[in-house]
């Protein structure tokens, strides 16, 4: 049978790079105008958290947010309080639960029948405010407005999940890559350490807290500074589960916007500047699956990017900014307190219709450019400025290129790199037995798009491949990785080798010089090794867990 060569994931052809939102060193910001100034001012809400005390002018540092994490702990002591990980340069970083019976093991949470909600701040380290905010959020929860909501839903808070990016200033973390592209891959520990806890807790909801750029390229191309204090968006993979997106975008988008509204504050949806040479184009956040956003919805939980007018401005409109965080938090905490039962059978149906699909895999898929009007305001007058642009909407994608989805994957060891996430990530991963050669499909590397560009949202690196079916007599150590699994959405992005951002398209795992790299598609679910669930080496997932609390 010829080879099949089929298309890199278009992904990677039709969208150009995103710039990453540096903003400018510290002590360079940008000053806004009085008048712009006077539009956003403080929000009348009570928050607490060390950068909000009267007087201050200062960002809260990593030993000041631990202080007050441990105070809280010690006022309340049926919040539980423990550490993740450490950071690449050793910092601590810290996460909170919340439950109304202050339960300490992962086990007793699961067995609570309420929605888990995650509350991610800071992965991108000069985006403060999210962090600031979730510092507000763990107070509310432990004693304050927001701790009635316990009787409804379990919460996670993750206050600085980039504690070395915080401490520097700088967007990405010490090693220089950037965290939230890191969820499909796991090379950081700071992202190794939110997943491998997610294990124990799986989120039902996942809320990601970032800051957006104020002027920047948006002051250059268009004239503008951006107007909204808040810009969101859900998962949009074309293969996150329909049923989440239809959440996602009819009841719980809706509701963080009508939270702030009725705080005065305003929302869009999330875009970002491109670095195409037509000035006019505009993105939405990517379809990327090494994002958080759409790596924990193709994992089969809501996920929502919730980001705030920040970069490149110092402090200026800091109370509003974390105010915003706190106010969009609280209204997904609300929403999933309102249908407990309802959110928790929708991520469990996702999760099975994940592990029972037998459609095709979408291989190469376009966005759609629409024309959009986009708010920003005069930086001198602070007046509205509406600009018309060419958005590529990264929620409207059609599909041009599908491939049969396999029973699964077999991995050589020399796929260590995949092997690692998947077992971190607690994929099921199954030992082989006896039976001679296995009916595979051998992945051959024809082209590479480009040069590997991790960073960006639709990140480069994606490969030509053609597909050789073949028989493979397997080494004894390789793993069979089925995708009768939840995870399969997650298992196939990673595998894939053309999918945007795999293993095998930014090099993490090799490629012989023939152009085979050691990732085999297999049609028909091969012999398994007796012993274990269906023969399956689910050590990771069998062994015992720590408590949570410290």
């Amino acid at each position: 049978m010829p080879p099949r060569f089929l298309l890199a994931a278009a992904i990677a052809l039709v969208a150009a790079p995103t710039m990453a939102q540096t903003g400018p060193a510290r002590g360079r910001e940008y000053r806004q105008a009085p008048a712009v100034l006077e539009r956003y001012g403080d929000v009348p809400i009570a928050l607490t958290a060390p950068a909000l005390a009267p007087g201050r002018a200062a960002l809260t540092a990593q030993d000041e947010m631990l202080a007050f994490l441990r105070a809280l702990k010690e006022r309340h002591p049926e919040v539980t309080l423990s550490s993740l990980g450490r950071s690449i340069e050793g910092r601590d970083i810290p996460f909170l639960v919340f439950t109304a019976e202050g339960a300490a093991d992962a086990a007793g949470v699961r067995a609570l029948p309420r929605p888990i909600v995650w509350l991610i701040g800071q992965q991108h380290g000069n985006e403060p405010a999210g962090g600031e905010a979730m510092l507000a959020v763990a107070h509310a929860l432990a004693g304050g407005e927001l701790k009635p909501l316990l009787d409804r839903v379990s919460v996670v808070v993750v206050p600085r999940a980039n504690p070395d990016g915080a401490a520097a200033d700088m967007r990405v973390a010490a090693n220089g890559l950037d965290p939230n592209r890191d969820h499909l891959l796991l090379t950081l520990p700071e992202i190794r350490a939110i997943h491998a806890r997610m294990v124990d807790l799986p989120p039902d909801v996942v809320v990601d807290h970032h800051e957006f750029q104020v002027a920047g390229t948006w002051l250059a191309r268009f004239g503008g500074l951006q107007k909204s204090d808040a810009m969101l968006l859900s998962a949009t993979h074309p293969q996150t589960p329909a049923a989440l997106s239809r959440l996602a975008g009819e009841v719980f988008l809706p509701a963080i916007a009508a939270g702030l509204r009725e705080r005065g504050l305003t929302s869009f949806v999330y875009h970002t500047a491109t670095g195409r040479a037509d000035r006019r184009t505009v993105s939405l956040g990517g379809n990327a699956p090494g994002i958080s956003r759409n790596n924990f919805g193709l994992a089969g939980a809501l996920s929502f990017l919730v980001e705030t007018r920040g970069i490149g401005i110092g402090m200026e409109g800091y109370q509003r900014r974390v105010a915003t965080h706190y106010l969009a938090a609280k209204a997904v905490l609300e929403r999933a307190a309102a249908d407990p039962a309802g959110i928790r059978a929708a991520t469990a149906a996702a999760r099975a219709g994940l592990a029972a699909d037998p459609g095709p895999l979408v291989v190469a898929y376009s966005i759609a450019t629409v024309p959009e009007t986009i708010p920003l305001v005069d930086p001198v007058t602070g007046a509205d400025k509406p600009v018309p642009v060419d958005l590529q909407d990264s929620r409207r994608t059609t599909v041009t290129a599908t491939r049969p989805r396999p029973a699964g994957y077999l991995l050589e060891p020399a796929a260590a790199p995949a092997i690692q996430a998947l077992r971190l990530r607690g994929a099921v991963l199954c030992r082989l037995g006896e039976g001679g050669p296995v009916p595979v499909e051998a992945f051959r590397v024809a082209a590479k798009a480009g040069p590997v560009n991790r960073e960006s949202i639709n990140p480069d690196g994606a490969v030509a491949i053609a597909v050789e079916p073949r028989g493979l007599a397997p080494s004894p150590d390789a793993l069979f990785v089925p995708m009768a699994q939840p995870l399969s959405a997650v298992i196939a992005a990673a595998l894939e080798p053309d999918s945007p951002g795999s293993h095998v398209g930014v090099g993490l795992v090799p490629v012989s010089e023939a152009g085979e790299p050691p990732v085999y598609r297999v049609p028909a679910r091969p012999p398994l090794a007796p012993g274990g669930p269906s023969g399956c080496d689910n050590e990771d997932q069998a062994r015992t867990k720590p408590s949570l609390g410290r």
